[in-house]
């Protein structure tokens, strides 16, 4: 095992090498007009107007990807020819860093705006004066310009005069964007853009704090309509399809599709070289590193008590089904089929966006609730298998030197039940740990999330998933050395 657990990130980092030493130049692609479409790879992201448009077209090979992110990835490692989304999806200097060009411009334009819950009309109106105000003072084009027009390698950043208000209701915004130049992440809570300074000016104007929470484009949309958040954003169409579920403000921006290809010649170099720059891109380069250390707790602080409160209700699931009450039995049945039937996936939903959502519990607390039921369900049954595989005998001899049926199950029963339980609570501990990757779904930002917003910057599809992948691969292995010394320590 510890020979493993040294070749592992060895490997990892080998693979790493010899990927950036097969990098190198692609052929360029032919693509000067909507004509030239037919017979290339296309990828948009899904659900978005662009994957419902290109659907009906069966002259082009169809990929899609949950956010712009993977979409540009796949562009630039070469999986795809071509990749449709908003004009403005990429700055001209990050599509110059990443070795991407827009080629074409579509024809088609929308209208943008922010989206509120139908019940929230005063909301509507209030950021509807206040878009009107800055457009008449000016104040609008100037924000218009620093964001939309900028064609620099250095980002530019949201004036520092903005006034800050901590007291009162908070104005709960979700994003559904992470590049620039509309919105995206420079550290953990810290955000830059051209729709963030429009909402840190809204937020101002109206004397309420601003939070703002990352939320993938299928979520956002769930997170206003629950309640979760006030405000969804991140270059949405005002369409009439929208317009029946939510409340629009007024158009802050006129949006054309576009099709980015990448640019000919364009070489991440090969070996060490292009490696230390990835390694200085995605960790050192504006303190990146920080993402995986915040996310790296993130993750650590759920497992811990996930583990804690799912041991607590594994007790109570298997003192329900040792009961001598049916009725106790029948509900930790249905309790112990329903965990077994629901993908974590799911429930993590159902709890966040349905069952909890009209409470004031944080995502991370309804994620360690959901993590404890799942577990309690399995690790429950392994209690219950264990105390039951202990002969009747035991007991009995344990009540016949006197001790009373309490002590018998601590002093008798108990020990030799745990001999049987340590290696399938550890199974199961370290399946949890590595569950805990999918709160990104809610907002949290784990190691997972963490991963994905330096690849939102970077645009690097390679580097951030080997780095979380060694370190999940590290930490679950010492989880799971430490719950074989305790089994171990039990044994002798």
């Amino acid at each position: 095992m510890k020979k493993r657990f040294v070749l592992f990130p060895f490997a990892l980092g080998l693979v790493m090498l010899l990927a950036f030493a097969c990098g190198g130049q692609q052929q360029a692609v032919l693509f000067e007009s909507e004509d030239d479409l037919p017979g290339k790879r296309v990828v948009v992201q899904t659900g978005s107007v662009y994957d419902l448009e290109m659907t009906e077209r069966e002259d082009i090979q169809l990929f899609r990807c949950n956010t712009a992110t993977d979409c540009i990835a796949s562009l630039v490692s070469g999986k795809v020819d071509v990749f449709k989304d908003d004009e403005v999806i990429l700055s001209p200097a990050d599509q110059r860093r990443q070795g991407i060009q827009l080629v074409v411009r579509g024809k088609e334009s929308f209208p943008c705006g922010f989206a509120f819950r139908k019940e929230d009309v005063a909301l509507v109106e209030q950021c509807n004066a206040f878009l009107a105000e800055i457009r008449a003072s000016g104040l609008y084009q100037e924000i218009y310009d620093r964001w939309m027009k900028m064609d620099s390698a250095e980002q530019p950043h949201i004036p520092d005069d903005i006034p800050v208000y901590h007291e009162g209701i908070p104005i709960r915004v979700a994003a559904s964007t992470s590049t620039a130049p509309l919105g995206y992440q420079v550290g953990v809570g810290q955000w830059e853009g051209f729709e963030i300074e429009l909402l840190m000016r809204f937020a101002a104007s109206v004397m309420r704090p601003l939070e703002i929470k990352p939320y993938d484009a299928a979520a956002g949309p769930a997170a206003l309509q629950t309640g979760r958040t006030d405000i969804w954003f991140g270059c949405i169409f005002i369409t009439e399809e929208r317009q029946e579920q939510f409340l629009f403000s007024d158009p802050y921006y006129e949006c054309h599709s576009a099709y980015f290809i990448k640019r000919e010649n364009d070489s991440a170099g090969s070996g060490w070289e292009a490696f230390k720059r990835s390694f200085h891109k995605n960790l050192v380069e504006d303190n990146r590193w920080r993402f995986i250390v915040d996310g790296l707790w993130e993750t650590l602080v759920l497992a811990f008590w996930s583990l804690v409160l799912g041991t607590v209700l594994a007790g109570v699931v298997c003192w329900m089904k040792l009961s001598r009450y049916k009725w106790l039995r029948k509900i930790c049945k249905i309790y112990i089929s329903l965990m077994h039937g629901l993908p974590m996936l799911v429930l993590l939903m159902v709890m966040f966006y349905v069952v909890l959502a009209d409470t004031s519990l944080n995502a991370t607390v309804i994620a360690i609730i959901s993590f404890s039921m799942v577990f309690s369900a399995y690790v429950g049954e392994v209690f219950a298998s264990a105390i039951e595989s202990v002969g009747k005998g035991q007991t009995e001899a344990g009540i016949a030197l006197g001790f009373t049926p309490v002590q018998t199950f601590i002093y008798v029963v108990l020990p030799q039940a745990v001999h049987r339980i340590l290696p399938l609570y550890k199974a199961e501990a370290v399946s949890l740990f590595k569950n805990t990757s999918i709160v990104g779904y809610i907002a949290i930002q784990d190691l997972t999330r963490a991963g994905d917003v330096i690849r939102s910057r970077t645009f690097d599809a390679f580097f951030p998933l080997i780095v979380v992948s060694v370190i999940y691969f590290i930490l679950a292995f010492l989880l799971g050395k430490g719950l074989d010394l305790l089994v171990k320590n039990k044994q002798s």
